[in-house]
């Protein structure tokens, strides 16, 4: 075969169209034309049938590209970068050509090249009859209908004959048309962001934009079974309605405002799916038109819009906007009505903070006066790229507590909490890392951090109204789920870093507990000096040398803590109260300390009550003091046998204690051994690994807030049908 005879493209895309594949490619290899002038590419859009099996051993000259991502626009861009021919041809897998269709359309391209530089015109593309399978016409081209919408000519009627004259129309069905290569490398690539349907429509104008001009010929006839290369009508109907509006956006931005009542989801009160549309309108406006037609036409489109949606919910689209487009980093407002405190709920969200601080502007928000350096100080963490922003919040002011305590706020008392509402708003994602279930998200992303479901459903409920739910441990998460019927989005376990340069040789005859000496008792501080107490009367000798020490952060005027003083005094015990340590003392304490002890839960039947996660057990077992803890709530999620020791009374960790206090004696190898299992489990919560946990998590975030995803159109698929009956176009 002559070398003159044209190399001819075809781009067929699939998506599970096995059934459709072998009656399609049959028919092109069964054209009137030479078969090694036939260059035939399949773009398979992800299919989980048995489609490329099937071309593979049916069809071995087909060459395959496997398309990333469900979009049919985008995979038709694969297929022309692929191509080889000087003609392509674009061709659905549901299609079949009769014999001569390449014959019949060629000529008119390679004529139009011969005349094009004495006539000016240039035929960009050329298609044919496109029927349905009962004969009645499917596409002889495309024309433009009122209210911004557009058919094929001739759909749904019997042939006749009424169109068989060929004619120049303003564009062209791509069920099967043939290109020329120059026009599809002069006007660029197809619009990726229609995916599917209207992006023939775009395409076409910026093809006659451009000079060129299509041509019907029908004596070029395709069979044509709508539907089999895109699954039914639920596509048709979602992606034409919103790629109507994209094709405005881009070419008569004018006309936008005017097409909101027209359009299908309008009339249809499809609302939900209008708003989801919205931030590619927007981007789509913006990109493609001078600041002059953006500034006239989106205030009033945005006025428009705010007859449905509100002013609040149109104004977080256009926030969102700016992060999509790069004019900004998101905004993110971390919450914490514990901030002036130290504690590891306090730790976990500055943690965060550190890691997040140079994709995001953060602000850390509290209510009670603190700096940005004490929070450094307290935790060895550098937040220099934070703001703090202190919210007063007069309900609490009034009762003199630096305690801001949700539990006072009843149905019968105003929202205090109304006020941190209204700040969320300013912010793209706002976290509430304290949990306080009374705070209303209006920030267009909201996490509620749980550290633990304190309180069930009362008034000012909003938990519910957080677009994510995080968990510090799998306990948090079973009570979560009993208590407020959510399901949590994802786990988290705090961060804890406190592993020093190296693992201490000397150990101290110390033991140490860490936690909050909070009013309630509920770290069990007065029972752990009861546990020594008996400890040094029961075993003297071997408890000689050994101290107990307590640390904790604890407010102003603490009665429990002058009571753990008073008891001390009484008692003449070596044991000492550290209140408020710096985090170098309680470096030092860790690395000093033989055995740790937590008994929080002890003897309590209210699941609140119970130790959550157990960042201070972590700690102390990164620095390789072996836990004697309470089997209950998180820490069974840290405390193994073999890491540390599980009690569930008094007389157990009396027990338990003694025993070590004789291993260490005794058995220093076996001592050791301990040592080294609990500091390798504490560094499986270590802060690299809470890195990774919260990257992956915010890195997800940033992906859907600061990108438009296209839709998939298996996922569009699954919907139901958004019309109940077809408007008058």
């Amino acid at each position: 075969m002559s070398s003159s005879t044209p190399l001819c493209s075809f781009i067929i895309v699939n998506y599970n169209g096995v059934h459709y594949l072998h009656s399609c490619l049959e028919a092109v290899y069964g054209l009137d034309y030479p078969r090694d002038r036939l260059d035939v590419i399949l773009v398979d859009n992800g299919s989980q049938d048995d489609s490329l099996t099937v071309v593979e051993q049916d069809f071995p000259e087909v060459r395959i590209f496997g398309n990333h991502r469900n979009n049919f626009a985008g995979a038709l861009n694969l297929g022309i970068q692929q191509s080889q021919g000087e003609y392509i041809a674009f061709l659905n897998n549901d299609a079949q050509l009769h014999r001569d269709w390449l014959k019949n359309l060629l000529p008119a391209l390679q004529s139009s090249n011969q005349t094009s530089h004495q006539t000016g015109a240039k035929i960009g593309a050329v298609a044919g009859k496109i029927r349905f399978l009962d004969g009645r016409i499917n596409s002889v081209g495309h024309r433009r209908l009122r209210n911004h919408y557009w058919a094929d000519i001739g759909y749904g009627e019997a042939d006749h004959g009424q169109y068989d004259k060929a004619k120049d129309v303003e564009g062209l069905c791509w069920a099967a048309t043939l290109f020329q290569r120059d026009c599809l490398q002069d006007v660029g690539e197809i619009d990726e962001d229609f995916v599917m349907y209207f992006e023939d429509v775009e395409y076409s104008k910026r093809c006659r934009d451009r000079g060129w001009t299509f041509r019907y010929i029908p004596e070029a006839i395709v069979d044509h079974q709508v539907g089999g290369s895109s699954t039914g009508s639920v596509l048709t109907e979602y992606f034409c309605n919103r790629n109507r509006f994209l094709y405005l956006a881009k070419h008569e931005p004018e006309q936008l405002i005017n097409a909101l009542p027209s359009s299908v989801f309008w009339i249809e009160q499809h609302y939900d799916l209008l708003y989801d549309c919205l931030p590619i309108i927007f981007k789509k406006l913006l990109e493609e038109n001078s600041n002059d037609v953006v500034d006239s036409i989106l205030p009033k489109l945005c006025q428009n819009l705010e007859k449905i949606y509100g002013s609040r919910d149109i104004d977080k689209v256009l926030a969102r906007l700016e992060v999509i487009l790069n004019y900004r980093k998101p905004t993110l407002a971390i919450y914490d009505n514990a901030l002036h405190f130290i504690g590891g709920g306090q730790r976990y969200l500055a943690t965060l903070a550190s890691i997040l601080q140079d994709r995001f502007d953060i602000t850390l928000i509290g209510d009670r006066p603190v700096t940005r350096e004490q929070l450094e100080n307290w935790y060895g963490l550098d937040l220099s790229h934070c703001q703090i922003r202190i919210i007063p919040l007069p309900f609490f002011d009034k009762r003199g507590s630096d305690i801001i305590d949700a539990t006072w706020v009843t149905a019968e008392t105003p929202n205090p909490f109304e006020a941190i509402s209204l700040a969320s708003k300013e912010y793209d994602i706002f976290i509430n890392a304290n949990q306080v279930t009374k705070v209303t998200p209006l920030a267009p992303v909201s996490i509620f951090f749980c550290h633990f479901p304190d309180t069930h459903r009362e008034a000012y409920f909003a938990v519910d109204r957080y677009s994510l739910l995080v968990a510090n441990s799998q306990y948090t998460q079973r009570w979560i789920r009993k208590r407020w019927r959510l399901n949590p989005t994802t786990l988290l376990y705090p961060p804890v870093q406190m592993q020093p340069p190296e693992l201490p040789k000397d150990k101290e005859t110390l033991i140490l507990s860490v936690g909050r000496f909070e009013p309630g008792g509920t770290k069990k501080q007065q029972e752990m000096i009861q546990a020594f107490q008996r400890l040094y009367a029961a075993h003297p000798q071997v408890m000689q040398g050994w101290r107990l020490v307590l640390v904790g952060g604890s407010g102003k005027k603490n009665s429990y803590l002058q009571g753990l003083e008073k008891q001390i005094k009484q008692a003449e015990l070596p044991v000492t109260l550290e209140a408020n340590v710096s985090l170098e003392r309680l470096q030092t304490l860790y690395q000093k300390a033989a055995i740790f002890w937590h008994l929080c839960g002890l003897e309590e039947t209210h699941p609140e009550r119970f130790e959550h996660f157990g960042m201070a057990t972590v700690e102390a077992m990164q620095n390789g003091c072996i836990p004697v803890v309470f089997r209950g709530g998180g820490q069974p999620e840290i405390v193994d046998g073999e890491s540390g020791i599980l009690v569930e009374s008094l007389d157990e960790l009396v027990q338990q204690t003694y025993d070590l206090c004789c291993q260490r004696e005794s058995q220093p190898e076996a001592w050791a051994g301990r040592q080294e299992a609990a500091r390798q489990r504490g560094a499986c919560f270590d802060g690299e690994r809470f890195k990774e946990g919260v990257l992956r998590l915010f890195e997800t975030i940033e992906a859907e807030y600061g990108q438009v995803r296209l839709p998939n159109p298996a996922d569009v698929a699954k919907r139901p049908t958004l019309l109940r009956e077809l408007p008058e176009l």
